[in-house]
């Protein structure tokens, strides 16, 4: 089965879409690894957002993380297309991960889960919690949502983080890394 041509290209961009430097990052917003590297990932973008680097972070949903998904709808619905909207709330949203990670939730249902959401983009930018959940059930966020899935399946992504320098996935940062770490591989590339 083909994908389909999404309505714009996957993920959120901070920076010039034709940076000579192009960070590609798929995280999960309730992966443990996500959330330890998302601060680092904002860090990076912020060193070289005067340089020929940019950063586009693509959100998908992992099969163990059955949270995600949800939080994901969430976050699209909020930013509505801004990446900077998308931004900050995922940063929001990572500060509370351990209320939905994986125990937390074992006995609460869905419609919990799409309160939190809701309570979540109250706090954060004060939308009324009942118009936020009719606007993440839209089938617009529900494509806008399965479009990084369905891309990171074209790169075989199967892990979060999983990252792409310049389209090339054996870079040697994670999520363990720190802003030196990428200035090692970022600088000898824009130096080239």
């Amino acid at each position: 089965m083909s994908i389909p041509i999404p309505h714009r290209p996957s993920g959120f961009l901070l920076g010039d879409a034709a940076a000579q430097i192009t960070i590609d990052a798929f995280i999960d917003i309730q992966c443990p690894h996500s959330r330890k590297i998302w601060p680092t990932l904002l860090e990076v973008a912020k060193h070289y957002q005067n340089k020929s680097v940019s950063l586009r972070v693509h959100l998908i949903t992992l099969s163990n993380h059955r949270q995600a998904w949800d939080m994901s709808l969430g976050l699209f619905a909020l930013a509505e297309g801004d990446a900077n909207k998308f931004y900050d709330f995922t940063s929001f949203i990572f500060e509370r991960q351990s209320q939905f990670y994986n125990d937390c939730f074992h006995d609460k249902t869905h419609t919990d889960l799409l309160q939190l959401v809701a309570s979540f983009a109250q706090e954060h930018s004060g939308l009324d919690s009942e118009t936020f959940v009719k606007r993440m059930a839209d089938s617009d966020i529900y494509e806008k949502a399965r479009t990084p899935i369905r891309y990171a399946a074209t790169k075989a992504v199967w892990a979060t983080p999983t990252l792409f320098i310049n389209n090339a996935n054996n870079v040697p940062v994670d999520h363990k890394s720190t802003l030196a770490d990428w200035q090692a591989v970022i600088e000898p590339l824009l130096s080239a």
